[in-house]
């Protein structure tokens, strides 16, 4: 009963950085989609997760140096996509300055393709059993009558 007006606006526009949050988490991190465990415990997990991962990307030199000067944050999804590249720029460097470019491209190509094997899909129903798909003798009564 306090609170002046502009304060309960100014303090409920701080709920936005938990949609923010919210956001991010889902569209981003998805730890829960990974969570081995189920249940309360695989959730508190991925929150944990996502969070230790928040943290850590503010640490991020580009995202300290914005928040260093008062100037908006970077989004967390932005930020794992530059590192991402980041990444992959470093790897192709890697392969450019070796002593022998062509073999360690083809000895990179086996080892990820050992790491990431294609599987088969499980939303194409193959090789699934449907099961009956005639109509039961009750049905073709019901139609005759």
């Amino acid at each position: 009963m306090t609170w002046r007006m502009t304060d309960i606006v100014s303090a409920y526009t701080m709920r936005w950085l938990v949609e923010v949050f919210f956001s991010d988490w889902k569209q981003y991190e998805g730890w829960c989609q990974m969570a081995k465990q189920p249940g309360i415990d695989g959730s508190n997990r991925g929150l944990i997760l996502s969070l230790l991962t928040d943290y850590a990307l503010l640490l991020h030199p580009e995202q300290k140096a914005l928040l260093k000067h008062n100037l908006p944050a970077l989004t967390v999804g932005s930020l794992r996509d530059h590192i991402c590249f980041d990444a992959i720029i470093i790897f192709i460097q890697q392969i450019i300055n070796s002593d022998n470019p062509a073999t360690s491209l083809q000895e990179c190509q086996q080892q990820i393709k050992n790491v990431l094997p294609l599987a088969s899909s499980k939303k194409h129903l193959n090789h699934r059993i449907l099961g009956r798909l005639e109509p039961t003798p009750s049905l073709k009564y019901r139609k005759a009558g």
